[in-house]
This record gives C-alpha cells, structure tokens and sequence, in this order.
C-alpha cells in the first residue's frame, strides 16, 4: 500500500470518528432537550414568560429554522435540501449535511479504492446519498406520524368548540394533551397567532414545514373557508377525521392487495446479491477478474448502476397514491 494511501486512510477514519462522536453528543444533547420541552409543555410552562430564566430564553419549542447560508449557495438544491431537513425537524443545518455526506463519499472512496483500486474510488459517489437518505426517511415518518395523529387531533379540537371554547383554545389544548409532532405543529400556531399573526400566515408556515401533506391542506383550506365565509366548523372538523380516517382504511386495503407484487420486488431485489453471495462462497476464484482486472472494474460498476436503477424503478412503481 502507498505511504500516501494510508495517510489519506488514517485521516478520513480520525475524522469519520471525531464526526460520529460529535454527532452522538448533540444526539444526546437534543434529546435531552426535547425531555426537557416536553416535560415543560406538560405542564403548561413552556410557552409563556414561566419557560424563560436569567440567561435567556429555552430553546423554544416553537422555533424557526434559520436560513443557511450553503443551501443559498446550492440554489434550488439546497432549497431542497433544507426543505427536507425542516421536514424531518432535524437540529442541524444544510451545511451539517454536507460535511456528512463528504465523509461519507470519502470513506467509500478510500475503500473502494483499497478493495478495488482506482476504479472503485467512484463508490464515493453512492455512499454520499446515504446521510440525506437518511434525513428523507426521518422527514417521511414524521410526516407519515403527523399525518396519523390528525384525525385524533381535530377530533380533540371538534369536542373542545363544542364546550364553547375559541378556536385559539383548541389549538392550545392540542398541543398540551397531544404527543410530538402534531402538538409542536397546533402549538405554534396557537403561539404565533397569540404573539399578533395572522391565522393565513400561520397556516401557510405550517404549510412549508410540513411539505406534501394533502390532509393538512385540506384542513387548512376547510378552516380558512371557514372563517371567510362562515359555517359550522365543528361539523367540518368531524367531516375531515372521517374522511382521514377511511381513507387509512383504503390504504390498508391497497397494500393488502399490492403485497404480492410488492414481495416479489423485493425477491427481484435480491436476487442478484443472493447469486452473488453464493458464487463467493463455493467458488472464490471464479470472481477474481471481476476484482482484480479494469474489464471486470468496468462490467462490476456498470452493474451496480443498473441494479440501483432497477430498484429505484421497482420502488416507484410499487407505491399507490390513495
């Protein structure tokens, strides 16, 4: 191995274990904010003037995410990029993301580059999705969660305008007996409406942290209406949880019956690895110009490319918009 190769080794592995130890810090760290958020809120302290002391104000529960100044610089990437990581209620930035993905591309550089050689250098490139695929995954459960917890929510809000109380009110008593995230999301709104927002404003914020949620748009458009033109919002409110609620009914129904196809996908998948796995077990050498020449580098990544779009491709084409 080069001298030069090692060095570059040593330093991405000293940095990939600096960054993974920072990283599991500020894990801790949020976590032990959010205990702290969430014991307060409880408890009817952690939006008033009780959940500030000498130093300051808490990190407030209902915070907006401060521009980052990488994802100006991306353009419509970044925009992106940062749409995703407000999605998915994330403590870092667009700029944190980056540096993880650059380590991840140089970590799969420099093994692809030992295994294979110099050819291999390039499964960098994959391996850099890996940390925003990961911050898609946690935006789209959380939103999948919100999504879940709504009808339950305008339900609670439909009981309490029927005992008289405001629509103000309603959203304060959401975000106080509901669990994270729907109680974060109803609970700002109460606190900018409280604090001189506009209801319009408010929701079009909510709107933007919570991107492709259909049944947050049909609610907010329901209550807007609502106020523009009058009716019986409690009635809306009841309409809306059932129309929610059958449509999770139907969607349980769909993936019932796209199981099939969706497991035989899945064995597609892998498939290829499978036959792999095997041919490396009981004959090793039948692999080796695979490895060790440029024609079999060449056909090996060529192979690689094709099999992650045929999954992509599967993958799309297996989801139902219901």
């Amino acid at each position: 191995m080069p001298p030069w190769l090692l060095v570059v080794i040593l330093a991405i592995v000293f940095t990939a274990v600096l960054a993974t130890g920072q990283g599991l810090y500020w894990a801790w760290v949020a976590r032990r904010e959010r205990e702290q958020e969430e014991l307060l809120r409880r408890l009817g302290s952690g939006t008033g003037p009780a959940a500030t002391d000498d130093t300051g104000e808490i990190a407030s529960l209902f915070r907006e995410q401060a521009v980052d100044t990488v994802a100006g610089s991306l353009g419509s990437i970044g925009a992106t990029m940062q749409e995703t990581l407000r999605a998915a209620d994330v403590n870092y930035g667009v700029s944190t993301l980056v540096t993880r993905m650059m380590i991840a591309a140089g970590i799969g550089a420099v093994l692809g580059g030992v295994a294979i050689g110099p050819l291999g250098m390039l499964a960098g490139l994959p391996l850099a999705y890996i940390p925003y695929f990961i911050v898609q995954q946690q935006a789209s459960s959380r939103l999948t969660l919100l999504v879940e917890q709504l009808p339950e929510a305008l339900e609670l809000m439909s009981r309490a305008l029927s005992a008289g109380v405001g629509l103000s009110d309603a959203f304060r008593l959401v975000a106080e007996e509901m669990t994270m995230p729907i109680a974060a999301e109803f609970g700002r709104i109460q606190e900018e409406v409280r604090f001189g927002r506009d209801y319009r404003e408010a929701f079009d914020k909510m709107l933007q942290r919570n991107p492709g949620v259909f049944d947050l748009r049909i609610f907010v458009s329901s209550v807007m209406l609502q106020r523009d033109t009058g009716g019986n919002l409690i009635e809306i409110l009841e309409n809306i949880s059932d129309t929610i609620r059958a449509r999770f009914l139907f969607d349980a129904k769909v993936r019932a019956m796209t199981s099939e196809a969706r497991f035989s996908a899945l064995i597609l998948g892998c498939l290829p690895l499978g036959v792999l796995g095997i041919l490396m077990v009981m004959s090793p050498d039948y692999l080796d110009p695979l490895w060790q020449t440029t024609q079999g580098n060449l056909v090996l990544l060529t192979c690689v490319v094709m099999y992650a779009i045929g999954i992509f491709f599967m993958r799309e084409m297996s989801k139902v918009e219901v």
